[in-house]
């Protein structure tokens, strides 16, 4: 499958984009394999890009006072990375492959922000997503 259908079919969070404003996103994007256990991203790394599981899992880890525990976990058509892009930070968490073969495509910051920048329902879509995140 390409990666204008999968965000266009399979990631709930562009769910109703025109596909002329997803078509930049899926050429300039990049996809990459991870085996179990398999770092991601790390915890206050500068963040890429928006990150969409496209095969796999993987788990969303954080320091705790109890230690380091895995808070969520994101299976296909799930995103990461929207917090740090759009309040221009770094990572919050840690995000580890929790199944070899897990795939994920990048899509670039600037094609990101793009999308952010032309389409304000798509702002309201990614502020409520990290909303929910962040309760």
């Amino acid at each position: 499958m390409d990666a204008l259908t999968f965000l266009r079919d399979h990631t709930p969070l562009f769910a109703g984009v025109p596909e002329d404003q997803l078509t930049p996103l899926a050429v300039s994007s990049a996809v990459e394999q991870f085996k179990n256990g398999q770092t991601i991203m790390f915890k206050g790394t500068t963040v890429d890009g928006l990150h969409v599981m496209c095969a796999g899992s993987a788990g969303v880890w954080v320091k705790t006072p109890k230690g380091v525990v895995q808070v969520a976990e994101l299976g296909a058509g799930d995103v990461f990375g929207e917090t740090s892009i759009f309040e221009m930070g770094t990572a919050g968490a840690t995000i580890k492959s929790a199944a070899d073969g897990t795939v994920v495509l990048t899509i670039p910051q600037d094609s990101f922000r793009g999308l952010l920048a032309g389409n304000p329902e798509f702002v309201a879509r990614v502020q409520a997503l990290i909303a929910a995140r962040k309760a």
